[in-house]
């Protein structure tokens, strides 16, 4: 069970997971302003491709954090959603509350629908909890609500393909394989390969934060060996601190085991990282967006490296994704 009371009372973190949510879903979200309670709603837009035509719709999506009283989100909370959703040219409403909503606040969303004025829907905590359960959304479990995640570091999924799983470990999406059994690697080994890239202090924060993302471990059953795939996100504009491919072999030391005892290794580990200039300000910037798994599946699930790699990365005339090999 996830407790939402980890998110402070002012009800700004809630917001920003709901908006975060909504992003990782596929919608192009922005803020409104200051609402008369003190909080903001979002404008989330959602666009679909029809029989004969892409079409869009705007949500007008209420936050309302009430955990830590315990509460029901009840009408006083949520009037004039007519006039709230015409002003910013709204065809739907989403109420997302941490709690409930009161049986006044369902009736009165059902008449609206009914209407025909707008749509209308509502999160509450238990749809939001299981609407992150999901592995594309699992991630912001970790982000969000650090102790509820501790009780559950692990989540892991079936493909459709054999001997391949996608997980999610702390706030990771990865995939995972082996070259013969039918199972995971050990997820004890994962988890050091997790640490062993977590070790390496990375520039910046906030929007300037670099991130080493792992995205596959791959496990020769066959020699005991790991090939792991991860991606160094950085900046464009900030090219001048990104950490050069020695300093973080420095760390991981690639072909090398990945544990040592001092007079023997074990698990040699190849260490596949990628540079990827960034856009952290973009509303589309994920750190697991789909686009860093689509092209690599076919290496992720043998073990073999990935093509088109450059051994440079200190072209400042270059802002395109940048990719390296050790």
């Amino acid at each position: 069970m996830l407790d939402f009371k980890e998110l402070p009372s002012d009800g700004v973190r809630f917001e920003q997971l709901i908006r975060e949510m909504l992003i990782r879903s596929g919608f192009e979200v922005h803020w409104t302003g200051v609402g008369p309670d003190g909080g903001r709603d979002l404008v989330a837009t959602e666009r679909a491709t029809g029989m004969l035509a892409s079409f869009s719709r705007k949500w007008l999506v209420s936050c309302k954090h009430k955990a830590h009283g315990g509460g029901s989100v009840g009408l006083p909370d949520v009037i004039d959603i007519v006039d709230a959703c015409g002003a910013v040219d709204a065809e739907g409403y989403l109420l997302a509350c941490s709690t409930q909503p009161s049986s006044g606040v369902v009736k009165r969303l059902e008449e609206l629908q009914r209407s025909g004025k707008i749509l209308t829907t509502f999160w509450d905590g238990v749809e939001i909890e299981k609407r992150l359960n999901i592995p594309e959304l699992f991630p912001l479990v970790h982000q969000f609500m650090p102790e509820s995640a501790k009780a559950q570091p692990w989540k892991i999924y079936a493909t459709q393909a054999p001997s391949v799983w996608a997980a999610n470990y702390k706030d990771y999406f990865l995939y995972m394989s082996c070259r013969i059994g039918h199972s995971f690697p050990a997820l004890t080994e994962v988890e050091a390969i997790a640490a062993k890239l977590e070790s390496i202090a990375l520039p910046g924060n906030g929007w300037t934060k670099h991130h080493l993302r792992l995205r596959a471990v791959f496990y020769d059953d066959k020699h005991e060996q790991f090939s792991v795939f991860v991606d160094y996100l950085y900046p464009k504009t900030d090219m001048k601190t990104v950490l050069s491919p020695s300093a973080i072999d420095a760390v991981l030391k690639t072909g090398r085991g990945l544990h040592s005892d001092g007079t023997g290794e074990w698990y040699q580990t190849h260490w596949d990282v990628r540079y990827v200039a960034t856009d952290p300000y973009s509303d589309r910037f994920q750190v697991d967006s789909a686009e860093y798994y689509e092209n690599s599946m076919s290496s992720f699930t043998v073990g073999s490296s990935r093509e088109g790699w450059i051994d440079e990365i200190d072209d400042p005339n270059d802002p395109d994704n940048i990719f390296l090999e050790f």
